[in-house]
């Protein structure tokens, strides 16, 4: 970290220390926003933008990586300006992504198609090829990662199977972080190692990209970004980049890590005992590990964390956030569906009045991972109101968390408390359902884009301003409110509970 020691004009003996400050920009699925934070983790500005996924000719879900790119510089440029900080205060960047989204570039940086979206699921049958080559066990046990669709190795197999003049002309497969700090300044493309180990390419132990999986695929590894550890300087601010961030040229570029690992040590969970869950369009409750940790039964995946040299256990709920923009899309068309409506939640009893939710509207994830599963809702009678309704999807999105969450702790991992971010845990109602639920103490934090804060806590991490992530993670992160479950509603959810794992088991074996 640089000192700044600036003597005031008129006293010699006066001396005035600059605060320093970090910039951090989370590029989301369909938000990109850009902070700037103090080292306390105080937010001094944060600009947002919509930057949404389409639905290519051929059905592929896509972003635009140069409309994403001009959204970065466009927001990072706001933020800086809301913030009213001199940019030569501004000493880091980092960036955190949506992960395993692909963008094929050529030999000079430059995207030569749309990026292709983890949403899209349109290598199932390429993954069902790689299937017959490595069976499921040995690939989990390399990668941490059930061989499914979800992940970047799919989206490269459908581009070389789909459309073959595309993947000759790529010289380089990368993801959204690595992408734009080239744009930004970088000399290469670095991608971290928590990035990496979503692609299902990387060896999970060894924080390399795997010579197995990638011969097996026949993938050439000089195609893939240089991998780097999260936290680490990979580049400076070009001068053309700074004119469109306001940004100082030559701030150091730092390595970041993916959303959700962000947002788990931007909730503060860096040590045994805590779970982050980011709520946001999906869901990821994630689990600090100090070792690799895999389950037989691959129910989770263990990836490396933000943290340098450490793993998490996740769980990834394709659908949280998403359930209730749902909900209001079909039965709250032309109705206000404010907070203040989500408070009318809390009058119904817990069970939703015998109306049950299975969370699948884009397939089973964990623990499943059954891309064919759909969603239900079962229970549903003409005397059923909203607040019912509603109550029946938070309850469901939650009962598939706590699934996760058993998963976790039948592995060994203690967890006493669960810290909850990402813009959903702004819902009172949910986030006691989530209490009741899951039966232990449920933490919001104060800042609830723990994305962006984590991306923030690496950047600060890359100047030498904390001696650790850890430690960073513990300055920068605070904790607003703490649900403490319902002793009666606990008790009431546990044969709720026992009812939801046999009705979606049942439901998504049938999809078998």
């Amino acid at each position: 970290m640089r000192d700044r020691l600036d003597c005031c004009p008129a006293n010699k003996h006066i001396s005035v220390v600059m605060k320093t400050y970090v910039a951090a920009v989370d590029c989301g699925t369909t938000v990109v926003k850009a902070g700037i934070f103090d080292l306390q983790g105080n937010t001094e500005g944060i600009i947002s933008e919509y930057c949404p996924c389409h639905k290519s000719r051929n059905g592929r879900i896509e972003n635009d990586p140069d409309i994403m790119t001009e959204a970065v510089f466009s927001c990072l440029k706001r933020a800086v300006r809301q913030s009213r900080t001199n940019p030569s205060a501004i000493e880091s960047l980092a960036i955190t992504n949506q992960r395993a989204t692909v963008i094929c570039t050529d030999n000079k940086g430059r995207a030569l198609s749309n990026a292709i979206s983890w949403q899209d699921m349109g290598g199932v049958n390429h993954i069902k090829k790689l299937q017959r080559k490595i069976k499921d066990k040995r690939y989990y046990s390399i990668t941490g990662l059930p061989n499914n669709p979800v992940f970047s190795l799919a989206k490269i197999l459908c581009i070389r199977e789909n459309d073959s003049a595309l993947f000759k002309k790529t010289e380089r497969f990368v993801l959204v972080h690595d992408f734009l700090l080239k744009k930004l300044g970088c000399d290469d493309f670095y991608c971290d190692w928590a990035n990496a180990s979503l692609t299902g390419m990387m060896n999970i132990s060894k924080f390399q990209w795997s010579t197995e999986i990638l011969g097996l695929a026949g993938i050439n590894k000089n195609k893939l970004p240089t991998l780097v550890a999260p936290g680490k300087v990979v580049g400076r601010l070009s001068r053309e980049a700074s004119h469109k961030t306001g940004l100082v040229e030559g701030t150091p570029l730092v390595s970041g890590a993916g959303d959700q690992q962000c947002a788990g040590i931007g909730a503060g969970a860096v040590s045994s005992g805590i779970a982050g869950i980011n709520l946001g369009t999906v869901a990821v409750p994630i689990c600090f590990s100090g070792k690799v940790l895999k389950d037989r039964l691959m129910r989770v995946t263990c990836c490396s964390y933000a943290v340098p040299g450490k793993w998490e256990i996740e769980g990834l709920q394709t659908c949280a956030g998403s359930g209730l923009k749902w909900i209001y899309r079909i039965f709250f068309r032309n109705k206000s569906f404010s907070r203040k409506y989500f408070e009318t939640v809390t009058n119904v009893e817990p069970g939703a009045n015998g109306i049950t939710f299975l969370p699948y509207l884009n397939g089973a994830s964990a623990p499943y991972w059954n891309p064919k599963a759909t969603a239900k809702l079962i229970g549903l009678k003409s005397i059923h109101s909203g607040a019912e309704i509603v109550r029946a999807v938070m309850e469901g999105i939650s009962m598939e968390t706590r699934q996760i969450i058993d998963v976790f702790t039948s592995l060994g991992l203690q967890i006493e408390d669960i810290r909850l971010s990402g813009g959903y845990s702004g819902i009172d109602a949910w986030n006691q359902i989530q209490a009741d639920i899951q039966g232990r103490p449920v933490s919001v934090m104060k800042n609830l884009q723990s994305s962006l804060l984590g991306a923030a806590i690496l950047a600060a991490h890359g100047i030498n301003a904390f001696p650790s992530v850890e430690e960073g993670s513990k300055r920068m992160v605070k904790i607003r409110k703490t649900y403490i479950p319902s002793k009666g509603n606990k008790s009431s959810y546990e044969e709720i509970y026992k009812n939801y794992c046999k009705i979606s088991a049942d439901h998504v074996k049938s999809y078998n």
